[in-house]
């Protein structure tokens, strides 16, 4: 599977490379970590893409005495990461082999893609003193009526891995990661649909009275967990 990253594939899929998510994630990272007072002075991102979750952060830090780095296997990501010319130190290298460390490791939408996640886990968790995950939950109830949601998000965007909140959270806790902070992020619920829009139209009402049930039910949510290692 991670052959996708290299040979051009997950790019042709992905032009983007999610590029139009990255500011909210940057907001929701920078907000959990203000709210919780974590005083940094390095941020590492492991899996980072193209680099602008880290470049988003930066912006909102300003003037903040922090170093920031991104390490991705994919040659396409790193290449497209480095015209940026942003200033941040980006790497192709697999983050698990090296002897790094960082005050804050983001860990964004990465571990659904991931074959060995357990093993994932277990190598970083020595690397930062608190670690921020952001993790899809593609496992709720709608999604088991209509399985081809799932076949269809792991040919389009690699994900090998379903996870529900509580399950990922027993996994994490397994691995040592005690969790500081826990938020939802919500779905895109723009639709260029007439049905569609009714549905997320309930979704969005249904997630402001009851976000957990919503979550589990209706999907289309990610988690995003402030954990101290």
């Amino acid at each position: 599977m991670d052959d996708i990253y290299n040979n051009q594939d997950y790019l042709k899929k992905n032009p983007h490379w999610h590029q139009e998510d990255s500011a909210f994630k940057a907001n929701f990272i920078h907000s959990v970590l203000e709210e919780n007072k974590i005083a940094y002075t390095s941020v590492c991102e492991v899996g980072c893409g193209i680099g602008e979750v880290l470049i988003q952060l930066k912006k909102l830090n300003g003037s903040k005495a922090v170093s920031y780095s991104g390490y991705d296997i994919s040659t396409n990501a790193i290449d497209m990461a480095l015209k940026k010319n942003s200033g941040i130190e980006f790497k192709c290298v697999d983050f698990t082999k090296e002897n790094s460390t960082t005050d804050v490791l983001l860990v964004i939408d990465v571990i659904e893609h991931l074959q060995d996640y357990f093993s994932f886990l277990k190598s970083i968790s020595k690397k930062s003193k608190y670690t921020v995950f952001h993790i899809p939950l593609d496992m709720f109830v709608w999604s088991l009526f209509r399985e081809q949601m799932l076949i269809e998000s792991k040919e389009r965007v690699g994900h090998i891995h379903n996870f529900s909140e509580g399950f990922i959270l027993s996994i994490l806790k397994d691995f040592g990661y005690t969790v500081i902070s826990k938020r939802y992020t919500e779905p895109d619920y723009r639709s260029s649909s007439f049905k569609n829009g009714i549905v997320n139209g309930i979704k969005q009402i249904l997630f402001k009275v009851a976000p957990r049930f919503t979550t589990k039910t209706l999907g289309g949510y990610s988690v995003l967990v402030l954990c101290k290692n």
